[in-house]
């Protein structure tokens, strides 16, 4: 099994163009990067907890590395980069100073308000943005 992840991980860090020291930054929390290579050549078992630092580096699931299947199905599993922020933001909100969270959830109402505004805005028909004819319009000066 350690070959199969280290494999894995091999070709997964080689697909994405990063060297082992790379990879090692890219981990939450800091790694040594000759770590990964003991892990790549089968020599160390990484921990569950280092797999998920990991699989959030290269993004992808974590199940990646244990699954046996043809390189073309492997491509349909690497995560959308939108899971990925997500997994990022769940990890940063997991860390939050409880005294933070109101501020936090104001922040998010507020994104969300602006959001709804924009959309609002976006979605505008022509015709609400231009005054009708019965409706109170610029003054013209009479005669």
């Amino acid at each position: 099994m350690s070959c199969d992840i280290g494999r894995e991980l091999k070709r997964l860090r080689k697909d994405r163009e990063l060297t082992q020291k790379d990879l090692a930054a890219r981990v939450d929390g800091g790694l040594d990067y000759t770590y990964i290579g003991k892990i790549e050549r089968g020599e160390q078992l990484p921990s569950l907890k280092m797999l998920m630092g990991l699989s959030v580096a290269l993004g992808v699931p974590v199940s990646h590395f244990f699954q046996e299947e043809s390189p073309a199905t492997n491509s349909s599993l690497r995560m959308a980069d939108s899971d990925v922020k997500s997994m990022e933001l769940h990890k940063e909100l997991r860390q939050l100073h409880p005294d933070d969270i109101p501020l936090v959830v104001d922040i998010v109402r507020v994104l969300n308000r602006h959001r709804k505004a924009e959309r609002k805005r976006a979605y505008q028909p022509a015709t609400e943005a231009l005054p009708l004819a019965a409706e109170d319009g610029p003054s013209y000066r009479k005669f």
